[in-house]
């Protein structure tokens, strides 16, 4: 009997202990749970929609050219005596650039003057013979005639005298001399004294893909960036009517003010031409979007921290930010870091809410 009842004792103590140590576990299991359940925020990287100004834009490159050039070439022939601007001058459409020889010109042009002179005291003297009817009115348009002739010549000795004098034909600065003190020139070669380029207003070529055709109007605004200087603007001059049929493409001409003479020809410029321009457009980083199936999906995180994922439609597109048409409110926080862990109602915690 005193057996028996060991047994019992023994038995009941298992149960008892069996019981206790399963309540431990489920204990401990609970704050696993618990402890499991913290640990699945996962960090990330947030940003705020906000309001600003966003353009549709087309980015290519040009090289500036000047709008006005010129070669300045010599009308006359004869050996360079002077030359009055250098390289780098800037010069006045008429200004006196290099004289040539003129000897022979001048000569030339104090021969017809004599003869002028001589045929017009000729000319008076039988013009009041001729009111005396003492010569024949046949003769007396004969020497009218040669009078006026002999002052056709006079304009044309004064013209090529005129000629030897090298003068600007534009506004503009001297690029480049050619001429040189005691070269010799001929009358209408080829050969170039001068070259000149008007600073003033320079041009940007650029060429149009013809989808963007559509949007490009005359008067619309660039952006023009040049290495280590500030932007400057622009705005398109003119658009060719003809598509180039081997590129696809249109040319289209951008006028760029240089009054201030920052410029030169041949620079390389990075082209933004903006189409349209919202200034108040509901902007989103670009980091925060996810291309899936072809729709754009964003991570929204609302008030408890959890996330979910968003489809918008998207408008203007700028280098780190879009312009958001649906989807999306002002003020929406957004995921821009960390998309990759997320899912729908995942936890998360914001490490930092970025500006952008």
């Amino acid at each position: 009997m005193k057996t028996l009842h060991t047994f019992k004792l023994t038995a009941a103590a298992a149960i008892l202990a069996s019981v206790l140590l399963t309540g431990c576990n489920q204990a401990n299991s609970s704050t696993a749970a618990t402890t499991a359940e913290a640990v699945v925020a996962i960090p990330v990287e947030a940003a705020l929609t906000r309001q600003g100004e966003i353009s549709s834009s087309y980015r290519t490159t040009a090289t500036l050219e000047a709008r006005a050039e010129a070669e300045v070439i010599s009308k006359a022939t004869g050996i360079v005596q002077q030359i009055l601007v250098e390289e780098g001058d800037k010069v006045s459409a008429g200004q006196l650039l290099a004289v040539l020889d003129n000897e022979r010109q001048q000569y030339s042009l104090n021969k017809e003057k004599a003869e002028l002179s001589r045929l017009s005291s000729e000319l008076k003297r039988m013009e009041e013979m001729y009111q005396r009817k003492l010569i024949s009115a046949d003769m007396f348009e004969k020497l009218q005639w040669q009078y006026d002739a002999l002052m056709a010549s006079v304009n044309l000795a004064e013209l090529a005298l005129k000629e030897t004098e090298i003068r600007a034909p534009i506004d503009g600065m001297v690029s480049r001399r050619y001429a040189k003190v005691g070269q010799l020139v001929n009358q209408h070669a080829t050969q170039s004294l001068f070259h000149l380029v008007s600073n003033q207003q320079l041009e940007a070529i650029v060429h149009l893909p013809e989808q963007q055709l559509a949007q490009a109007r005359v008067g619309q605004q660039a952006l023009l960036q040049f290495a280590g200087m500030t932007a400057v603007g622009a705005k398109l001059a003119r658009i060719s009517p003809v598509v180039d049929a081997a590129s696809g493409t249109v040319r289209a001409t951008l006028s760029v003010d240089n009054t201030q003479q920052q410029l030169k020809p041949g620079m390389f410029a990075q082209v933004q031409l903006q189409f349209d321009v919202k200034p108040d457009a509901l902007l989103l980083p670009k980091r925060a979007l996810m291309s899936t199936d072809n729709t754009q999906t964003v991570f929204l995180i609302d008030a408890e921290q959890k996330v979910s994922r968003k489809q918008v439609h998207l408008g203007y597109q700028a280098d780190n930010t879009v312009e958001v048409l649906s989807g999306l409110a002002l003020g929406d926080r957004v995921v821009i870091a960390g998309q990759s862990a997320l899912k729908d109602e995942a936890l998360v915690n914001v490490v930092t809410t970025r500006e952008f």
